[in-house]
């Protein structure tokens, strides 16, 4: 039938004489089957094993390729924040970078404005007789200035207060206790008078400047001398 028949003389498969197989019969007696050359033992059976020692091999170096996959990826993970850092870092400075250009360049033009009328300051200055005759000037603008207010100014006050309806209106005693308290007003502001007229005088003879400086200047405008000219 085209089966072939296994041999003898096979090296795994023997035929086995040692136990025969049996049939029980429908009557319970027991019969003993013949061997066939089809009986196999149980040595015949290749053992399979669940894992080989190449297969364990492969497991522990894809394990430690795991491994120093997952460290590769925390490297790169944490050079990628600091680099991220970085750019934060630079993009910051380059912001301040550009401020301060614009600081340079503010105060640059600012420097030029100011030295341009420095130049035409002592011009002028020049013109009007120098520079200790312009402090001279000065000097006297503000004595007359303080005269006027403790002189003309209060006895301006005091004969307006004099000369008013509810002045007369108060008793004698009321107004001359009234003209009491104004003229010792009038007396304190005299004595300040005179100190400030001495002041300035000293001024102007402790001047050592001979002519105006670019502080002076700026303090006469009204501006930061050391925000502008910053060393």
């Amino acid at each position: 039938m085209g089966v072939s028949t296994p041999t003898n003389n096979s090296q795994h498969c023997k035929q086995t004489n040692k136990k025969r197989s049996t049939v029980v019969s429908p009557m319970g007696n027991h019969q003993q089957l013949p061997p066939t050359p089809y009986t196999l033992t149980k040595s015949c059976i290749p053992r399979v094993h669940k894992e080989s020692i190449e297969e364990r091999k492969l497991a522990n170096r894809l394990k430690l390729l795991n491994n120093e996959l997952k460290k590769q990826v925390d490297s790169y993970k944490k050079t990628n924040n600091q680099l991220g850092q970085a750019i934060k870092i630079l993009r910051k400075y380059d912001q301040e970078t550009k401020i301060l250009l614009l600081i340079d360049k503010w105060r640059s033009i600012s420097q030029g404005g100011m030295s341009y009328m420095l130049n035409s300051t002592l011009l002028k200055i020049d013109r009007m007789g120098g520079y200790e005759e312009l402090r001279r000037k000065e000097l006297e603008a503000e004595k007359r200035k303080i005269e006027y207010q403790v002189d003309d100014r209060l006895q301006d006050e005091m004969d307006n207060v004099l000369e008013s309806e509810e002045f007369k209106a108060l008793p004698d005693e009321d107004q001359e206790e009234y003209k009491a308290r104004m003229q010792n007003r009038i007396d304190e502001m005299t004595i300040w008078k005179e100190k400030e007229l001495l002041k300035l005088d000293e001024k102007l003879k402790s001047n050592s400047e001979k002519e105006m400086t670019m502080r002076e200047l700026s303090q006469r405008l009204k501006v930061d001398y050391d925000l502008v000219f910053a060393e």
